[in-house]
Protein backbone atom coordinates (compact mmCIF):
# COMPACT_ATOMS: atom_id res chain seq x y z
CA UNK A 1 0.00 0.00 0.00
CA UNK A 2 2.59 2.26 0.61
CA UNK A 3 4.52 2.06 -2.26
CA UNK A 4 1.55 2.64 -4.78
CA UNK A 5 1.14 5.70 -2.89
CA UNK A 6 4.59 6.57 -3.02
CA UNK A 7 4.22 5.71 -6.84
CA UNK A 8 0.80 8.09 -6.70
CA UNK A 9 2.94 10.74 -5.10
CA UNK A 10 6.08 10.79 -7.69
CA UNK A 11 4.34 10.49 -10.47
CA UNK A 12 2.49 13.58 -9.50
CA UNK A 13 5.35 15.46 -8.86
CA UNK A 14 6.35 14.66 -11.98
CA UNK A 15 3.07 15.75 -13.64
CA UNK A 16 2.82 12.05 -15.69
CA UNK A 17 -0.18 10.48 -13.96
CA UNK A 18 -1.28 9.13 -17.59
CA UNK A 19 0.92 5.85 -16.90
CA UNK A 20 -0.90 4.93 -14.04
CA UNK A 21 -3.62 2.90 -14.57
CA UNK A 22 -6.13 1.85 -12.06
CA UNK A 23 -7.64 -0.99 -14.02
CA UNK A 24 -4.73 -2.26 -14.69
CA UNK A 25 -3.47 -2.24 -10.98
CA UNK A 26 -7.02 -4.15 -9.85
CA UNK A 27 -6.75 -6.67 -12.94
CA UNK A 28 -2.79 -7.24 -11.79
CA UNK A 29 -3.39 -7.84 -8.44
CA UNK A 30 -6.92 -9.31 -8.80
CA UNK A 31 -5.53 -12.01 -10.87
CA UNK A 32 -3.42 -13.70 -8.28
CA UNK A 33 -3.16 -14.01 -4.46
CA UNK A 34 -0.09 -14.58 -2.96
CA UNK A 35 0.51 -16.30 0.22
CA UNK A 36 0.28 -13.26 2.39
CA UNK A 37 -2.98 -12.27 0.86
CA UNK A 38 -4.39 -16.27 1.36
CA UNK A 39 -3.09 -14.95 5.17
CA UNK A 40 -5.54 -12.27 5.36
CA UNK A 41 -8.62 -14.44 4.87
CA UNK A 42 -8.84 -16.59 8.15
CA UNK A 43 -12.26 -17.96 7.30
CA UNK A 44 -11.77 -19.52 4.01
CA UNK A 45 -10.89 -23.14 5.08
CA UNK A 46 -10.37 -25.62 1.76
CA UNK A 47 -8.96 -28.57 3.77
CA UNK A 48 -10.74 -31.57 5.79
CA UNK A 49 -9.31 -32.21 9.19
CA UNK A 50 -10.18 -35.37 10.79
CA UNK A 51 -12.95 -33.70 13.11
CA UNK A 52 -14.76 -31.92 10.59
CA UNK A 53 -14.62 -35.23 8.87
CA UNK A 54 -16.13 -36.65 12.12
CA UNK A 55 -18.37 -34.05 12.67
CA UNK A 56 -19.84 -34.07 8.91
CA UNK A 57 -20.18 -38.23 9.25
CA UNK A 58 -22.04 -37.69 13.06
CA UNK A 59 -24.75 -35.00 11.16
CA UNK A 60 -25.09 -37.09 8.06
CA UNK A 61 -26.10 -39.78 9.92
CA UNK A 62 -28.60 -37.69 12.01
CA UNK A 63 -29.84 -36.25 8.73
CA UNK A 64 -30.23 -39.43 7.65
CA UNK A 65 -32.24 -41.29 10.47
CA UNK A 66 -34.46 -38.54 10.64
CA UNK A 67 -35.52 -38.67 7.46
CA UNK A 68 -36.23 -42.14 7.59
CA UNK A 69 -38.28 -41.35 10.16
CA UNK A 70 -39.61 -38.22 8.41
CA UNK A 71 -40.53 -40.52 5.45
CA UNK A 72 -42.21 -43.53 7.56
CA UNK A 73 -44.68 -41.03 8.94
CA UNK A 74 -45.67 -40.25 5.88
CA UNK A 75 -45.92 -43.55 4.57
CA UNK A 76 -48.27 -44.19 7.38
CA UNK A 77 -50.52 -41.20 6.48
CA UNK A 78 -50.79 -41.81 3.35
CA UNK A 79 -51.93 -45.50 4.36
CA UNK A 80 -54.42 -43.71 6.64
CA UNK A 81 -55.73 -41.37 3.90
CA UNK A 82 -56.33 -44.06 1.40
CA UNK A 83 -58.93 -45.83 3.67
CA UNK A 84 -60.53 -42.67 3.49
CA UNK A 85 -60.55 -42.66 -0.30
CA UNK A 86 -62.07 -39.53 -2.14
CA UNK A 87 -64.67 -38.98 0.27
CA UNK A 88 -65.78 -35.67 1.02
CA UNK A 89 -64.30 -34.28 4.10
CA UNK A 90 -61.38 -36.87 3.78
CA UNK A 91 -57.69 -35.82 5.29
CA UNK A 92 -55.07 -34.23 3.26
CA UNK A 93 -51.94 -36.53 3.78
CA UNK A 94 -49.91 -33.49 2.37
CA UNK A 95 -46.45 -34.33 0.54
CA UNK A 96 -46.49 -37.49 -0.87
CA UNK A 97 -43.26 -40.12 0.18
CA UNK A 98 -41.97 -40.55 -3.44
CA UNK A 99 -41.70 -36.04 -3.57
CA UNK A 100 -40.28 -36.14 0.03
CA UNK A 101 -37.78 -38.98 -0.81
CA UNK A 102 -37.00 -37.13 -3.99
CA UNK A 103 -36.02 -33.89 -1.37
CA UNK A 104 -34.39 -35.89 0.96
CA UNK A 105 -31.58 -37.53 -1.95
CA UNK A 106 -31.24 -33.68 -3.40
CA UNK A 107 -30.11 -32.09 0.23
CA UNK A 108 -27.75 -35.53 0.50
CA UNK A 109 -26.76 -34.88 -2.83
CA UNK A 110 -26.12 -31.09 -2.18
CA UNK A 111 -23.92 -32.32 1.07
CA UNK A 112 -21.52 -34.12 -1.09
CA UNK A 113 -21.44 -31.76 -3.79
CA UNK A 114 -20.35 -29.28 -1.23
CA UNK A 115 -17.70 -31.53 0.69
CA UNK A 116 -16.30 -32.41 -2.89
CA UNK A 117 -15.49 -29.13 -3.70
CA UNK A 118 -13.63 -28.31 -0.54
CA UNK A 119 -16.33 -25.71 0.79
CA UNK A 120 -15.57 -26.75 4.55
CA UNK A 121 -17.41 -24.48 6.59
CA UNK A 122 -20.07 -24.50 3.61
CA UNK A 123 -20.93 -28.08 4.13
CA UNK A 124 -21.17 -27.74 8.28
CA UNK A 125 -23.20 -25.38 8.36
CA UNK A 126 -25.84 -26.16 5.81
CA UNK A 127 -25.73 -29.81 7.34
CA UNK A 128 -26.09 -28.11 10.68
CA UNK A 129 -28.70 -25.71 9.12
CA UNK A 130 -30.82 -29.24 7.64
CA UNK A 131 -30.45 -31.46 11.15
CA UNK A 132 -32.01 -28.70 13.14
CA UNK A 133 -34.86 -28.25 10.31
CA UNK A 134 -35.39 -31.99 10.22
CA UNK A 135 -35.64 -32.59 13.90
CA UNK A 136 -38.16 -29.58 14.15
CA UNK A 137 -39.96 -30.89 11.82
CA UNK A 138 -39.96 -34.21 13.37
CA UNK A 139 -40.98 -32.76 16.48
CA UNK A 140 -44.25 -31.32 14.50
CA UNK A 141 -45.20 -34.15 13.23
CA UNK A 142 -44.94 -36.51 16.41
CA UNK A 143 -45.33 -33.94 19.36
CA UNK A 144 -47.88 -31.27 17.32
CA UNK A 145 -50.03 -34.07 15.57
CA UNK A 146 -53.89 -33.00 15.94
CA UNK A 147 -55.60 -35.73 17.94
CA UNK A 148 -59.13 -35.42 16.61
CA UNK A 149 -61.95 -37.67 18.15
CA UNK A 150 -62.76 -40.26 16.35
CA UNK A 151 -67.06 -40.68 16.66
CA UNK A 152 -67.24 -43.88 14.40
CA UNK A 153 -64.61 -46.36 15.33
CA UNK A 154 -62.77 -48.75 12.81
CA UNK A 155 -65.63 -51.94 11.63
CA UNK A 156 -63.33 -54.21 13.75
CA UNK A 157 -63.82 -52.68 17.15
CA UNK A 158 -67.42 -52.17 16.60
CA UNK A 159 -68.27 -55.59 16.41
CA UNK A 160 -66.64 -57.13 18.84
CA UNK A 161 -69.10 -58.05 20.92
CA UNK A 162 -71.07 -59.73 17.67
CA UNK A 163 -70.00 -63.41 17.69
CA UNK A 164 -71.05 -63.79 14.27
CA UNK A 165 -68.48 -62.85 11.33
CA UNK A 166 -69.51 -59.80 9.32
CA UNK A 167 -68.77 -59.65 5.76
Amino acid sequence: MVTILRQLEDSSASSSTSGWNMCQRLHKYGMGCNTACQALDTFRVDEWSQSDIFLLAIMCVFMGAMMLLVFAKRVKAYERAAMWGDEPGAPNPGCPPVALLLLFCIVFLVVIVLASVKFVNETLVFAVVTCVLLFLYMLKLTLFESRKQVFLPSRGIRNTGLRETFY
